[in-house]
């Protein structure tokens, strides 16, 4: 009969061990921001522990013999997940990377795979190795959360053009074993989360201290104030979308975007200051604000003069009073 591994991970996957050590004292050495050793398994690896404390997740990117790690095209990486001193399952995926686990000893996994392109599988497990998620993406992870009593977690994916698993966050629900929500990376990628299981909210947390919330079908809590805030702070992303709509823009909200654009033409990197003044000759254009658009192109330019206005500015010279021609 073949063994539960060797059914979910195929020809390559190890046998479980039948002896499970007890009551051996798995120190935990830490080194790093997630590195330790376990001297009594002769492990070295990365290590996730539970909110609680009572489970830890080990797993080591590379392969049995221990010889080779990283890229690779064939040679499973391992991971363990132990509780009181004793591993309660183990098991193996390609290229194991990213684990959280919960305070129910669930836990979440990305799996970076073998060879070439964009690609990876996010995993969950429930805390006796049985899987309760496997979702394979076409494009890297990036990084994935886990609510502390293991019902839900997130992953978020990295850019891959054509792909429509491409700069995305989804949701699942480890207690179905399915996709709930999936929506843009548009607040930027996030460096933690936190979950609210009650009213089933999620927020992606910033290091900078930002924090977006969404509900657990994927719509932002408060937009409104979201782009607000980052108007303020000079982000062009937001501003470009907003320049970009074909709604018309209010007082007030004309008033943030320029003084969010004067923030972003202060940028001490060149490219950032050449688009901030392309937007604001957007902003002046669509305002019918003829001559500051041309000024604000004429900036962009001088800082980038492959920013892509030199046409527009033209023709907005061509159509001032008096103007036939754009002067030379």
């Amino acid at each position: 009969m073949r063994t539960f591994l060797q059914r979910l991970f195929g020809k390559e996957a190890q046998s479980e061990p039948t002896a499970r050590p007890k009551a051996k004292h798995l120190r935990i050495q830490k080194f790093g921001h997630d590195l330790v050793r376990i001297e009594t398994l002769g492990f070295f690896g990365h290590h996730a522990a539970s909110p609680n404390g009572n489970f830890h997740l080990i797993w080591a990117d590379r392969n049995p013999e221990g010889t080779v790690g990283g890229y690779r095209h064939e040679g499973h990486g391992s991971w363990s997940l132990l509780h009181d001193d004793e591993i309660v399952s183990t098991g193996r995926l390609e290229r194991p990377a990213d684990g959280k686990t919960a305070n129910n000893g669930s836990f979440i996994i990305h799996d970076r795979m073998f060879g070439d392109g964009l690609k990876g599988r996010f995993v969950a497990f429930r805390a006796d190795g049985e899987k309760l998620v496997e979702k394979e993406l076409t494009a890297n992870l990036f990084g994935n959360g886990l609510s502390d009593d293991g019902r839900f977690a997130i992953c978020q994916t990295a850019n891959a053009p054509g792909s429509a698993d491409s700069c995305r966050y989804i949701l699942f629900d480890l207690e179905l074993g399915e996709e709930i929500a999936r929506w843009e990376v548009e607040t930027g990628w996030a460096d933690g989360y936190q979950f609210d299981t009650t009213n089933r909210h999620v927020f992606l947390l910033r290091a900078n201290g930002g924090r977006v919330g969404y509900d657990f079908g994927g719509a932002m809590l408060d937009r409104k104030g979201w782009q607000t805030e980052r108007i303020r702070a000079g982000d062009l992303h937001v501003i470009g979308k907003i320049l970009a709509s074909e709604e018309p823009i209010e007082r007030g909200k004309r008033e943030a975007l320029l003084t969010g654009l004067e923030v972003a033409a202060q940028d001490s990197e060149p490219a950032l200051r050449a688009h901030a003044f392309r937007l604001l000759g957007e902003f002046h254009e669509k305002g019918n604000a003829i001559q500051e658009a041309i000024d604000a192109y004429d900036k962009a330019l001088s800082i980038d003069a492959r920013i892509g206005v030199a046409r527009r500015l033209a023709k907005l010279r061509k159509s001032l009073p008096g103007s036939s021609k754009a002067p030379g």
